[in-house]
């Protein structure tokens, strides 16, 4: 009857929906544009170290198919939540934000939001930028305190005193006895196609603008390769020192200072050969000149329904464990690594390792990405 009697796993792979797929080729699109211009791309991004660290090293069993033992208990002590930005020109100079966490998460981005991050966009970033000649584009993910909203839209799961305030604040009539289907029958039309986000609106007042990545694809920010580089270093260096917050900070500089700007321009390359990559595996040989601008309607249907942060959360731990450890590159970020053998090694690779969490930024802006999820059955 066609079945076979196999071992199943409950790997789940992603299946890109029309919606993402239009929020690829719309990041893709505007990227290879922006390359063929004279600008300066500068990658931003969060990632996160311990007062002990992390092991480089471990002795596994053979058996261990993921190599790390699950049931090895260590104390990493206090998490530290470190963001910065850099470009082929190497880290931007007084941009480094390094905070010490004040809660017993292990999610980093639970130290963040968007307050902080703007602070950090108004005093050190935007000042850093202003010294850089020409336009400068900033390449960011859709993390939440990314995404704040200059306005935030009404969502279908709204209570319907919420809709009504809304339609009031924006005066514009409505009847007392409405459902609340008619009342959100007459707020659909009125939503814009694209949302407007705070950080955004300030950076274009210094004439900056803002690159977001599509959902899941953290391979096209080439900090992410400089993340890979510096935490084996300093995890490495940590036990050999004291655990103060400013001698582990003092470690965190050095480990940034090792990666070199040549080393910076080789990893933006390595990532703008993925974009180029995608582009021609997705569109072909068709310019960019010849797409027309992608708009993805941010109008919500009457069937779809909001995703919570705890949905939001789950669909994260399922991404991180299960799917990612099946994305390789084949270069090696150890630190004791030669430059010149890196360099061969990610051109030679196809796409990058995200295997640990810091890799990507699963909580996209207002969750309304639409993503398929289905179970992989292994010969």
């Amino acid at each position: 009857m066609g079945y076979n009697f196999k071992k199943v796993e409950n790997r789940k792979i992603i299946i890109e929906s029309p919606r993402l797929q239009g929020l690829k080729i719309k990041f893709l699109r505007r990227y290879i544009q922006l390359m063929e211009e004279d600008v300066t791309f500068v990658y931003l991004d969060e990632t996160w170290v311990y007062q002990h660290g992390v092991p480089v090293r471990r002795w596994v069993h053979e058996s261990d198919r993921r190599g790390m033992p699950a049931k090895i208990v260590m104390n990493e002590g206090r998490r530290f939540t470190i963001l910065h930005a850099g470009g082929k020109f190497g880290f931007l100079e007084n941009c480094l934000l390094f905070l010490d966490s004040n809660n017993d998460s292990r999610d980093y981005h639970k130290t963040m939001n968007g307050q902080l991050f703007r602070q950090w966009v108004e005093t050190q970033l935007i000042p850093s930028v202003n010294f850089i000649n020409g336009k400068v584009v900033i390449i960011m993910d859709n993390a939440p305190y990314h995404s704040v909203l200059a306005e935030q839209l009404p969502r279908l799961s709204w209570i319907k005193s919420k809709l009504k305030f809304w339609l009031a604040q924006k005066k514009i009539p409505f009847g007392d006895n409405l459902t609340k289907k008619q009342l959100w029958d007459i707020i659909k039309p009125l939503l814009p196609s694209t949302r407007k986000y705070e950080i955004d609106e300030l950076l274009s007042k210094s004439n900056i603008e803002v690159l977001r990545l599509p959902p899941y694809h953290c391979h096209y920010n080439a900090i992410e390769i400089v993340w890979r580089f510096c935490k084996p270093y300093y995890n490495k260096h940590i036990l050999k020192q004291s655990s103060k917050k400013s001698e582990i900070k003092h470690l965190w500089i050095e480990a940034m200072s090792k990666y070199t700007p040549e080393m910076w321009t080789s990893s933006v390359i390595h990532c703008e050969n993925i974009i180029k990559d995608d582009w021609q595996r997705m569109m072909g040989n068709t310019s960019v000149k010849d797409i027309p601008p992608v708009i993805i309607s941010l109008g919500e249907s009457d069937s779809e329904s909001d995703l919570s942060s705890d949905e939001s959360d789950s669909i994260s731990d399922i991404m991180q464990d299960d799917v990612l450890a099946n994305r390789t590159l084949n270069v090696s970020m150890d630190p004791e690594t030669s430059m010149n053998e890196t360099q061969g090694n990610i051109r030679e690779g196809q796409q990058l390792c995200v295997d640990d969490v810091e890799m990507c930024e699963w909580m996209n802006a207002e969750n309304d990405i639409e993503t398929i999820i289905v179970e992989v059955i292994d010969d």
